[in-house]
């Protein structure tokens, strides 16, 4: 299935390619040498990016094109492939590799609010890539681009004046990599409320919810995939008598999520962006808020001088260590079981609902992770891969952190951006005092990156360095560099 719609994709893409009188097309190609000091890249050098940059010293070759056509009456349409080539040095999981893969194979449609995107597309990272989220706590850009369907809407406004509006989508994605349940399905779906306060003020509200439903256990067998099961994910509704029996009492698959408040205001000097995004688990936590305060807690402000020394600035209060606390049922006492049903699975006890562990599931055990990366809050953890290269289970999913990004211009015609990254680990919930994270360690990761571009290499191509430094307890104390060569050609026909 997944490579019958690569297929697709590609056939679309070159077929546009070659028709495109009165399109433009921008051909992408790029070489990326990554090097550190040590076992592993540091932190900021190998996180973010779509997933691409190997976790080790490591070369990349990229090359790829987006065709894009636009009308006057709004229609668009967009088709586009990045295949990336690398060469990986040997780290203490894996020998030296040669491999490649692809990053982005898409076609996409719509017309004006209205679109449709068919294929592996990154999403638009809202509050930028200086965030440790990008604003979405759930889809961050640090995994892979999974294969899917995904139908969305700008903002939709309910009169001229744009008081009040609303956005959404429903997507579908295959996920393809090796997991513990293969062939399972990722069923997405988000909506958000917007009100202007004035024109310079505007308050938003929105969920976005996430389901890993259906595929092959190992252990389990096949799990429920029909239609109806579908409409059982869709809503947040039990399983049937073929789920397991956690499904059963709780809700069809591993769901999954985060609610978001948003405050934009847009001054004469600077536009400044408030955002509380917390995590949910199952259908408990977004009904009764039981996750608050875990969450990213955002505060950006972009100034006015888009060329001067610091042009945006955004500080991030990370927090996942309460999770809804840290007991999920208690004993029921005498006058409670008088309320309960004696043939209840939990009979005789109190669900609180606490123990979220985000982003695992005893089901689906590679939990919310692509190609062996977390897909969400990159602070979080997974195990280390198996000897057959599969991930299973979380190692730290409780983190308290601050983020710091700033953007600016070092000089004129070169821009440098900044992040640094200060955690304290927590592991999880009820941990043996031998575990690594008992001691809760600490870590700091800095980032400096430096782009020189036509202005200053008289070149067609961009030229950019970057430092990275790994300092403390969870990484191994190292230093690595980079070096960028990127050719952009835009044409229009």
């Amino acid at each position: 299935m997944v490579r019958r719609y690569i297929l697709f994709v590609v056939l679309t893409f070159f077929s546009v390619a070659a028709a495109a009188q009165g399109w433009s097309v921008q051909w992408t190609a790029e070489t990326d040498f990554l090097g550190g000091t040590g076992d592993y890249l540091p932190f900021w050098a190998r996180t973010g990016r779509d997933g691409i940059v190997p976790y080790s010293s490591s070369a990349l070759v990229i090359g790829g094109a987006d065709v894009e056509y636009r009308a006057e009456n709004g229609l668009y349409f967009q088709a586009g492939t990045n295949l990336v080539g690398n060469l990986t040095s040997r780290n203490p999981l894996q020998e030296t590799h040669v491999g490649g893969i692809v990053d982005r194979l898409y076609v996409s449609g719509g017309w004006k609010m209205l679109h449709l995107d068919v294929g592996m597309k990154p999403r638009v990272r809202e509050l930028g890539d200086m965030s440790i989220t990008g604003g979405n706590i759930t889809l961050t850009g640090n995994a892979r681009n999974m294969p899917g369907i995904n139908a969305w809407s700008d903002w939709i406004y309910f009169e001229k004046g744009h008081w009040f509006g609303f956005r959404g989508n429903i997507a579908h994605y295959q996920l393809n990599d090796n997991r513990y349940v293969k062939n399972t399905m990722v069923h997405n779906k988000s909506l958000a409320l917007k009100a202007a306060l004035g024109r310079k003020v505007d308050f938003i509200v929105g969920i976005d919810h996430w389901a890993q439903w259906g595929g092959v256990s190992p252990t389990q067998g096949q799990q429920p995939s029909s239609a109806k099961d579908f409409l059982k994910v869709f809503f947040a509704q039990n399983g049937g008598d073929g789920a397991t029996m956690s499904d059963q009492l709780n809700v069809l698959g591993n769901h999954f999520g985060h609610e978001y408040l948003r405050i934009d205001w847009r001054a004469d000097s600077f536009n400044m962006t408030f955002q509380y995004d917390m995590p949910f688990e199952d259908n408990g936590g977004f009904r009764k808020l039981m996750d608050f305060p875990d969450g990213v807690w955002s505060l950006k402000f972009s100034f006015a001088n888009r060329k001067g020394i610091l042009t945006d600035v955004i500080g991030e209060f990370i927090n996942t260590t309460w999770q809804a606390g840290p007991v999920h049922d208690r004993p029921a006492t005498e006058e409670e079981m008088k309320n309960q049903d004696p043939d209840s699975h939990y009979y005789g006890r109190v669900v609180l609902g606490g123990l979220d562990n985000y982003f695992y599931n005893s089901t689906y055990r590679s939990g919310w992770t692509y190609h062996g990366r977390i897909a969400g809050l990159p602070l979080i953890l997974p195990n280390a891969p198996d000897s057959d290269g599969m991930v299973t289970g979380i190692a730290s999913n409780r983190v308290r952190g601050f983020h710091l990004g700033l953007d600016g211009y070092a000089m004129e015609g070169v821009p440098y951006h900044f992040k640094s990254t200060y955690t304290s680990n927590w592991g999880r919930y009820h941990i043996p005092e031998s575990s690594f994270f008992y001691s809760r360690p600490w870590q700091l990761s800095l980032a400096l990156e430096l782009e020189f571009g036509k202005e200053i290499t008289n070149l067609p191509m961009t030229l950019a360095v970057g430092a990275y430094g790994d300092i403390g307890k969870l990484y191994q104390n190292s230093f690595g560099l980079t070096l960028r060569i990127r050719y952009n050609d835009l044409r229009r026909f």
